[in-house]
């Protein structure tokens, strides 16, 4: 006979825990934000399928007919092949939703949430499940996810995506109802494959940084599935020393098995204006004030401060010696002197600002050697919990013109400003999109709640996206 454990392990807490909650449960303020997110996201992945990451991850993907929709695709494809194109379609341009969590009082980057929307996407339309099931299923990913975040050391060597490794399978196993038993082997399968170390997001940033997150969210699915015929994962895998332990130990195991609220990190998450990092979302928009100050005449300034909150991640963004001078895409969105410096010539931030690789433009380059990146801790109090950003810029003759931007667009303080995400959708989508094809995705995701299955958003987002 097999020795019974003393005690239960974390992993199957939490999946007691994840499959208590109900989706009539989930309050309709966090349905309503899952809506928004919904529809930034899908306009995140039509936007990003021209991008080379992208479209090789697309042309990497063998057919495998099936009932789950691609963004911008009218073939559809299996289960685990939609999770891994549409999260890699979604975070190819960083301009996907994000998160601010905490690490000492301060604010310290949470992560994309939106990365997991594929996995409830995909499953819920595999399983027949209803729009509000799904959308529960997202609201419950958001808690869980920043749940693990906190309990993360960001500046460690391990990337936040390693939380998708537990997120993605509990959003698919709650979805495929599996049951408690079966939830926990899901999450800890998912466990053990989804330690993603930190150099994707550091350093002379590749391509991994926008498949990392979809390859560890496919793999979680894959986990789920397993799981529900009955392969069996090691399910201290959270609580041993050989296991992820030490990954997420900067919280107790008691804050990730804690009762999931009605709403939760959901109502927190905002949506991106430029595609960019986060924590440089208020640095474009002040460049982007300037430019209009300046007449569009930015290459006659001899000096450009770009103040900053005085916080341990801006530090640690700003000292990255390739965020400097930055070699691809990928590094490009992440560095303060390339977005800024860019979005004070053209007077707009897009995806277009980096064609033709800009980061090796001597007149951007020339206007990012004048850039001087500081910290100030006034802006610590001035603007609490996000990324504000100061610029005094200076030109030959002595004169100087200031901007300071607080907050950024997109910014949820209360809850996300709708009017903002239909804008940044419709901008993004206009290239692709008819005005029709648009309005059809944003009416569906809007009612999609009401609705029985996934089907009709699945027929929205399956086009080719070149109607127009």
């Amino acid at each position: 006979m097999a020795k019974q454990r003393a005690q239960e392990s974390t992993i199957e807490l939490l999946a007691r825990a994840i499959r208590s909650v109900h989706a009539d449960a989930v309050s309709q303020a966090a349905i309503e934000q899952a809506k928004l997110l919904l529809l930034d996201t899908i306009g995140c992945g039509f936007a990003g399928r021209r991008e080379p990451a992208a479209q090789a991850t697309l042309r990497a993907m063998p057919d495998s007919p099936g009932s789950c929709a691609v963004i911008g695709q009218a073939a559809r494809t299996g289960m685990t092949e939609a999770v891994l194109l549409n999260g890699v379609l979604i975070r190819v341009l960083d301009l996907n939703d994000y998160i601010i969590g905490e690490s000492h009082g301060e604010p310290e980057s949470g992560g994309h949430p939106s990365d997991n929307i594929p996995v409830a996407l995909a499953v819920g339309a595999t399983r027949q499940r209803s729009g509000r099931e799904i959308l529960a299923a997202i609201v419950l990913g958001y808690e869980l996810y920043a749940r693990l975040q906190q309990a993360m050391d960001r500046s460690g060597p391990w990337d936040g995506v390693t939380v998708s490794g537990l997120v993605a399978p509990a959003i698919a196993g709650r979805l495929m109802g599996l049951s408690e038993q079966h939830l926990s082997h899901a999450l800890a399968l998912g466990a053990v494959r989804a330690a993603t170390p930190s150099i994707v997001r550091t350093g002379d940033i590749s391509a991994a940084k926008s498949l990392a997150n979809a390859l560890v969210a496919q793999s979680g699915v894959q986990s789920a599935l397993l799981a529900e015929h009955g392969a069996t994962g090691p399910l201290a895998v959270l609580d041993d020393e050989r296991g992820l332990r030490d990954v997420f130990s900067r919280a107790a195991p008691s804050s990730l098995i804690a009762p999931f609220p009605a709403d939760g990190a959901i109502m927190r998450a905002h949506v991106k204006t430029y595609p960019c990092i986060n924590t440089g979302q208020s640095a474009v928009a002040a460049a982007l004030k300037l430019h209009a100050m300046l007449n569009g005449n930015a290459s006659s300034l001899s000096r450009i401060e770009v103040t900053m909150a005085d916080y341990k991640v801006t530090k640690r963004h700003q000292d990255d010696p390739d965020r400097r001078n930055p070699m691809s895409r990928e590094a490009a969105d992440h560095s303060f002197p390339f977005i800024v410096a860019v979005a004070l010539l053209d007077g707009r931030f897009g995806a277009e600002q980096f064609e033709g690789e800009r980061w090796r433009d001597e007149t951007v380059t020339g206007l990012m050697s004048k850039i001087v990146l500081r910290r100030d801790a006034a802006w610590n109090a001035r603007a609490p919990g996000s990324y504000p950003c100061a610029i005094r810029a200076i030109d030959a003759e002595g004169t100087e013109q200031q901007v300071e931007v607080p907050y950024p667009p997109g910014y949820s303080q209360r809850g996300l400003d709708a009017d903002i995400v239909l804008d940044k959708f419709n901008g993004v989508t206009d290239s692709v999109l008819s005005r029709a094809e648009r309005a059809r995705i944003v009416d569906t995701v809007m009612e999609f709640d009401q609705g029985p299955s996934a089907e009709r958003l699945n027929a929205a987002i399956a086009i080719e996206g070149q109607s127009k």
